[in-house]
């Protein structure tokens, strides 16, 4: 009922619309627009838009044919029913995606050629890369054509266009894994799918072309150039995704082949019901061992933080103290830490210098780690390198290893650029890294270069995560695909921010003063405010936990 209902009223404002031929609607969810079904498994589950009716005008079937870009089963089908019969295999879909904001203008409009002003914010590009692009507009170009007395349309771009709730539910984040160049870890590259029966072969094909450029440095794609899927179709059944490749991925050889098919399940666990895979080559099965997962070591979903007692980590309203922290707090007047995973090695900012101690070997064993003016937070990575930085412009990015072996990378950003905060992603193949410009705050990550033997030798080129703005405050990754931060808006307004790296944004309840946050897994939020008042979030806004709290973080960040 609820379905006829919004169809109704979207024929309604399309009529409305034809009739000023000023604008096109927006297609809201809740408002105008198609009755999209979340958690569909089916493409026949999808919005079902309505072909062309007969008598239609020009812009009636401009109009439908921009909602049926929601129906993206059967590749399209209902939409190319607007399209002339010679443009209908022409037209490319998939080539790219606009996430609308705002409403569709009509800038000219000859009866046979229309030209449409889009405003959106962010793109999907034909592999699958998101790019966040606030603000743009384009120009689409539209020509049409009367095929046995009824207008189709000869000319369109090759793309479509939807409002970020019906995104949301017609697309799909799939990170998809490349090994980095130790094959230590695998490397999440996120991309974007619509929710379709061929899922399962996009997010395939995607991995055959490999990582963005970005990314390149980082990571390595194992599979020989000119590595095709036999058939364009992989096949899933009872949890079995069935790869069939052509004879070029024979190439492999044999010690990587299970990491081969380690990054392919890891790659392909994101699609619904996918939990093993069959690799065969020209419909020949090939027995490959199971190799190593690649994803590093879980730290406690339990956050940590500094105070007077030493590091504790939080469970509930109670604080467990990590044994042998009290002391070494104290000695240093810690203001600032980072801990490892295994929580084996701890690293304390104080005094204005950073030292790493072993806890439980040789009494503690300390170690002078940096001793710079105008220490940042240190942070380590899975390999227990530690990584420093000042707060003065132009300062160097220091990695010390557990040998303590030096290395200093210039600053990215140049001489004038400040460093305010830098954290390395859980698998250690990207930094975060949090800067003042010459202007205001921004937020990039990097791809790590390291040589065989895992020694940083640099940094990528920048790739900016630009939902965070200009006035973001700390930053840190709450999973291997996410970031969180706190954010101030134009009006000094404070909110926790959630950003996917490849992805959009998602907004948290409002905090006051905060200096940083923290994202459990799966569970609660955390923030720490100047005045050591530690809060943790509830289903609406948030609730004061503990009070005097120095330093908060995630152990392994």
């Amino acid at each position: 009922m609820i379905s006829k209902i919004l169809k109704s009223i979207s024929v309604a404002v399309v009529l409305l619309v034809v009739s000023a031929c000023a604008r096109l609607p927006m297609i809201l969810v809740d408002q105008v627009g198609p009755d999209v079904i979340s958690g569909s498994k089916n493409d026949s589950l999808y919005y079902s838009p309505s072909g062309p009716s007969i008598g239609a005008s020009q812009m009636q079937i401009i109009n439908g044919f921009l909602y049926a870009g929601n129906g993206p089963q059967d590749d399209y089908a209902v939409a190319r029913k607007f399209l002339t019969v010679d443009n209908t295999s022409k037209w490319h879909p998939s080539s790219e995606t606009l996430i609308q904001t705002g409403q569709t203008s009509v800038v000219a409009n000859t009866g046979t050629k229309i030209r449409l002003r889009v405003n959106f914010d962010a793109r999907v590009a034909l592999d699958g890369t998101y790019h966040s692009e606030p603000g743009s507009s384009r120009i689409l170009d539209f020509r049409l054509l009367q095929e046995n007395g009824q207008w189709r349309i000869s000319s369109a771009p090759n793309l479509t266009i939807l409002l970020g709730p019906n995104f949301s539910v017609l697309f799909k984040a799939i990170p998809i894994y490349f090994w980095d160049k130790s094959f230590s870890y695998l490397v999440p590259d996120v991309r974007w799918f619509p929710i379709r029966a061929s899922l399962a072969t996009r997010v395939t094909n995607a991995l055959l072309s490999g990582p963005s450029q970005w990314l390149v440095p980082a990571v390595q794609n194992i599979f020989p150039s000119g590595t095709k899927l036999n058939i364009n179709s992989v096949t899933v059944d009872g949890g079995l995704a069935s790869i069939d490749f052509n004879s070029s991925v024979l190439k492999v050889t044999a010690w990587k082949r299970p990491y081969l098919r380690s990054q392919l399940l890891a790659s392909l666990s994101s699609v619904d019901g996918i939990t093993q895979v069959s690799i065969s080559v020209e419909r020949t099965v090939q027995p490959i061992g199971v190799g190593a997962s690649g994803m590093p070591e879980s730290s406690s979903n339990l956050p940590v933080v500094l105070n007077q007692e030493g590091l504790s980590h939080i469970a509930g309203l109670s604080l467990f103290n990590i044994r042998g922290t009290k002391e070494l707090v104290a000695k240093q007047n810690a203001t600032k830490f980072a801990i490892s995973t295994d929580e084996s090695l701890v690293v304390l900012l104080g005094k204005g210098s950073v030292y790493s101690y072993n806890l439980g070997i040789l009494s503690n064993a300390t170690h002078l780690i940096d001793d710079r003016k105008g220490q940042n937070n240190p942070s380590i990575d899975p390999f227990n390198n530690i990584w420093t930085t000042t707060s003065r412009a132009g300062s160097l990015i220091r990695i010390t290893d557990v040998n303590g072996g030096q290395v200093s990378l210039a600053n990215p950003f140049g001489k004038k650029s400040v460093i305010r905060d830098l954290s390395v992603s859980p698998e250690g193949s990207r930094v975060v890294v949090l800067h003042n410009p010459i202007k205001g705050v921004s937020v990039d990550v990097f791809a790590i270069i390291r040589d065989k033997n895992r020694k940083v030798v640099g940094l990528g080129a920048a790739q900016p995560i630009a939902e965070f703005g200009s006035r973001s405050q700390a930053i840190s990754w709450v999973d291997h695909t996410n970031l969180t931060s706190l954010v101030s808006d134009s009006n000094g307004d404070q909110s926790s921010l959630e950003v996917m790296v490849g992805g959009p944004g998602s907004s948290g309840s409002r905090t006051f003063d905060g200096l940083n946050t923290v994202t459990v897994v799966g569970g609660s939020q955390y923030y720490l405010d100047s005045t050591g008042v530690l809060y943790v979030s509830k289903a609406l806004g948030w609730d004061h936990l503990l009070s005097t709290v120095i330093s908060l973080r995630m152990a392994g960040q």
